[in-house]
């Protein structure tokens, strides 16, 4: 009877499993509900000394000046950007609907909402954006 209870060359001996204790059971988490993205504008910024900084959120700085033929190409491919100029500030949206696709600026001051027309594309230099900006921040006063 013996060589039957001992345990032959050729099986290993049967391992001991701890278990482990079960844990209480928590619910899980409610998921996290997605954020909208946000959107970043454009931004035309005067930085001193008559020069301004092109800084777009997809294409970081961009390496030309507003009134190039780079500005003009860049901005037909533009719905909107911000200007933050030495005599104000405003968002400009392109108006599709109007013909040859003019620009208006936009700002909201003191819970009213401005909107001034700028120019078709062609026609957007840094003389009309200034300009515009400074009418902008006039109702300030």
């Amino acid at each position: 009877l013996m060589p039957l209870l001992q345990p032959s060359a050729a099986e290993p001996p049967p391992a001991v499993v701890a278990e482990e204790p079960a844990l209480p059971s928590t619910p899980a988490p409610a998921p996290t509900p997605l954020r909208k993205a946000v959107h970043v504008l454009p931004l035309l910024e005067y930085v001193g000394q008559g020069r301004y900084m092109l800084l777009c959120p997809k294409e970081g700085l961009l390496p030309f000046e507003p009134e190039s033929p780079q500005w003009f190409a860049w901005l037909a491919q533009q719905s909107s950007f911000r200007f933050v100029g030495h005599a104000g500030r405003f968002t400009a949206h392109h108006e599709s609907r109007v013909p040859r696709g003019a620009w208006r600026a936009h700002r909201h001051i003191r819970n009213r909402s401005y909107t001034l027309p700028l120019a078709p594309t062609s026609e957007l230099t840094v003389a009309v954006l200034e300009q515009t900006a400074a009418q902008l921040q006039a109702h300030l006063m």
